[in-house]
This record gives C-alpha cells, structure tokens and sequence, in this order.
C-alpha cells in the first residue's frame, strides 16, 4: 500500500494540476503554491499540507464555493457539511486517520454496502483511487469545505486519542 506522504505529495500535485486544467488557477498561482507546499510538508506539519488551503485561504487565488460549485455542476457531486454528524460512529473508527488527513477526505457512514465519503479533494485523481482501492467500487462522494472537514477529523482523531 502507498505511503502517507507519497499519498499526500501526490494528491496535492494532481489537484493543483486538475485546479490548472480547469482554468481555476494559473501556473504562476500553482508553481508558488507547490513551493509553500514543499515547505509544510519539509516542516513535517501534515495536517495543514495542503495546496487547496494555500490557494484558497493563504494566497486568495481560488474561492473554496466556486471550486465546490464546479464540482457540483461538472460532475454531480453532491455537498455535505458534517459539523453536526458525529463521525466517531461508523466508519471513522476503522480508518487510518492519517491517510484520512493525507488525502482530505472521510468516509462518513456505510448502508448497505455503500460507502458515503467527504472529501475536499474530489478533483484529486489519487485521492479517489486511493480510496477506492481501500473501500471498493460502492462509493458516493461528497464535496465539503475544508473547515467541516478539518473540524470532523479533529473530531475523530481526538476519540482516538483518548
């Protein structure tokens, strides 16, 4: 299986690419952000490793809600916020949290053999084929904005914890 941070330096390189196929973002926007990125990761802080919070929140060169909307329009994905869903319960307690943070995405709950997953990196080939690879073939994805997802692995990595 692949290692987290392969994972992680892969998922990132396929959304900025993916955000530059789209014309959500220019080279310039991508090559500084792959470079901040670099530096986290360098850093060894994980959970902030992520070149979607750089755009978005650091550098302001991509709105979260018109990526959320593209997905949405483009590929059908529907949106959920998971700040009132306790995550702790289901699935979330049989993941491995770090690939969870690695990839930006939590798969939330499991009914009849269909796996509901959340991840802020839906435009992220290898972050589907990671999972996919892990749950099987039976997936529905949902976009969701970082801050919920953040908070709702916060979440769960803290009963971990305990």
């Amino acid at each position: 299986m692949i290692d987290r941070r392969t994972l992680l330096l892969r998922s990132n390189r396929a959304l900025g690419s993916s955000l530059l196929e789209n014309n959500l973002i220019s080279i310039e926007d991508l090559e500084f952000a792959n470079k901040k990125l670099l530096e986290i990761i360098q850093a060894g802080d994980f959970k902030q490793a992520s070149i979607l919070n750089i755009l978005a929140f650091e550098m302001k060169k991509i709105e979260e809600a018109v990526l959320i909307d593209f997905i949405m329009e483009n590929d059908g994905v529907g949106l959920i916020d998971l700040k009132n869903y306790d995550v702790t319960k289901g699935v979330g307690a049989t993941l491995d949290y770090n690939m969870c943070w690695a990839t930006w995405t939590l798969p939330f709950n499991f009914i009849d053999n269909i796996y509901f997953v959340a991840t802020s990196y839906y435009l992220s080939l290898p972050v589907r084929k990671y999972w996919t690879l892990v749950l099987g073939e039976n997936i529905i994805w949902y976009a969701i904005n970082i801050s919920s997802l953040s908070e709702a692995l916060e979440r769960l990595g803290n009963t971990e914890s305990e």
